[in-house]
């Protein structure tokens, strides 16, 4: 409300003693001289009114105004006994999103106890802080609703599922606007260190009992869905959020995605595959499929494929920058070939057979492909003759076998029982020959296993010597022991 004051013209001093004799302390010179206020001075209006009541009727009895009319000021701000008074009661309720009204406080004091039935009446029990002078009003002392409802704890520190005792959601609050809601208050438990990643969760979950609509008695409070879109990616997906109403009037959200603490530990960047198989509903809350695909260029896993595509509804998520991982040094670079060949399907994950050929085959842009027209037809003897190196672009335990099981040519019977290389079932007769010269070709479908069942020192088996003539032991152990181990395990003839 606004009042302005006009000063009266000068009058007789006789009647100026008479007016002060009447009135009293309280219609003295420093009210007149109030040229303009945005609250009531209650304080100042003490003496002469014994009850709220007299001004507030609405505040107990239904259908009438909580505020008086303005000619009942004129009474005394004539401008010949005081100052003329200008006012008039405001057009509309202040805005809150406090869930309060006199009428319905009033009815659920008197159904809890029948002796504070005249609770509604003692105005000053809430509007008038304890030990303060007499109509010393606030719009309402917090401290006496807590104390009150007993919640035990400071305004901003109570239990969250108890903020809807006093407080509507956010988006009912219509009388709010965005330089309102700006204005609220921080709890004390949003600057806790683990609140952004695990605390606010929690809170907005809320005792299991109460299920996802807890947070509506808690965080809608304050926020709306609006907060939520700007880090979740999963949104979409989350109850919790999703009990959450759009409202675009609170403030947008704008600030950097932190990075987790357990994504700064040493090894994460190795690990993190393991750990998103266990946890991928974690992942989803900051990364798309798009986010993993900056640096798994290869076809998505079933772990990446269960995350979120980016769109509208959603956070946009983790932006990623993709990096060398450290073991790629100068040595992996010149040695990396093995490692490939064992495990391609690690280096598939970011790498595409076009960049391998940017080093291995140069000039492969130029072709229409990498081998030759028909070259599918004789591949076996090129391979068996070692026109190329096939390792060097293919696993031949893995994408030999592969090609081969889908094309049909698999054996179907023990040794010996059918022919399958090369359709002679004498094969195995004279196999070693074929396997000195292209051993790769044998790795293609055999292990090592295969071999020792039948050219092993040790143990059973038919005990075929898997020495050629002239072979020389002692070279082949300091050149590489590890080959010996395969057939000898510890027991290696002259070794040491």
């Amino acid at each position: 409300m606004r009042l302005r004051a006009t000063l009266a013209p000068p009058i007789a001093a006789s009647v100026v003693i008479a007016i002060a004799l009447f009135a009293g302390a309280v219609l003295a010179a420093p009210w007149a001289s109030r040229a303009l206020q945005d609250r009531f001075p209650h304080d100042e209006h003490a003496g002469m009114f014994p009850l709220c009541i007299t001004c507030h009727a609405g505040a107990v009895t239904q259908g009438e105004p909580m505020w008086p009319e303005p000619s009942g000021c004129a009474s005394c701000h004539d401008g010949v006994i005081t100052s003329r008074i200008e006012w008039a009661p405001p057009a509309a309720p202040r805005s809150s999103n406090v869930l309060f009204t006199h009428e319905s406080h009033d009815r659920a004091t008197v159904a809890k106890d029948p002796a504070d039935s005249a609770l509604v009446r003692e105005c000053s029990a809430c509007h008038t802080a304890q030990g303060a002078p007499r109509m010393a009003v606030q719009h309402a002392v917090v401290g006496e609703c807590i104390d009150c409802h007993r919640l035990g704890a400071p305004h901003l520190e109570v239990a969250s599922e108890a903020c809807a005792t006093c407080h509507m959601r956010l988006t009912d609050a219509r009388t709010l606007s965005r330089e309102d809601i700006a204005g609220f208050p921080e709890p004390p438990s949003h600057s806790a260190p683990d609140f952004l990643f695990s605390g606010h969760g929690e809170a907005a979950r809320g005792p299991q009992a109460s299920g996802p609509q807890a947070v509506a008695a808690s965080c809608a409070t304050c926020h709306s869905r609006n907060l939520c879109l700007t880090c979740h990616v999963n949104a979409p997906e989350s109850r919790v959020i999703l009990a959450l109403e759009m409202d675009e009037r609170p403030p947008v959200h704008v600030a950097s995605m932190p990075v987790p603490p357990s994504h700064m530990a040493a090894g994460f960047l190795r690990d993190h595959g393991r750990q998103a198989q266990r946890a991928s509903v974690t992942c989803a809350t900051c990364h798309t499929q798009e986010s993993c695909a900056t640096c798994h260029t290869g076809p998505a896993s079933r772990v990446v494929a269960s995350l979120p595509a980016a769109g509208d509804g959603r956070a946009a998520g983790a932006q990623l920058a993709r990096l060398v991982p450290p073991n790629h040094t100068i040595e992996f670079r010149e040695g990396h070939g093995p490692e490939a060949n064992a495990r391609p399907m690690t280096c598939e994950g970011c790498h595409q057979r076009s960049m391998c050929l940017d080093c291995h085959r140069p000039e492969s842009a130029r072709q229409s492909s990498f081998h030759a027209q028909n070259f599918l037809t004789r591949h076996p003897s090129a391979a068996f003759a070692r026109e190329a190196n096939c390792s060097d672009c293919h696993n031949p335990a893995q994408f030999c076998q592969s090609c081969h099981q889908q094309s049909g040519l698999v054996a179907n019977s023990r040794i010996g029982q059918a022919g399958y290389h090369d359709a002679f079932r004498g094969f195995s007769l004279g196999h070693g020959q074929a396997a000195r010269q292209s051993l790769e070709s044998c790795a293609s479908c055999h292990a090592e296993r295969d071999c020792t069942a039948c050219h092993s020192a040790v143990g059973s088996g038919f005990r075929f010597n898997p020495h050629g003539p002239g072979f020389n032991a002692a070279r082949s152990l300091s050149k590489n022991p590890s080959l010996c181990v395969a057939c000898h395990g510890r027991a290696i003839p002259g070794g040491s």
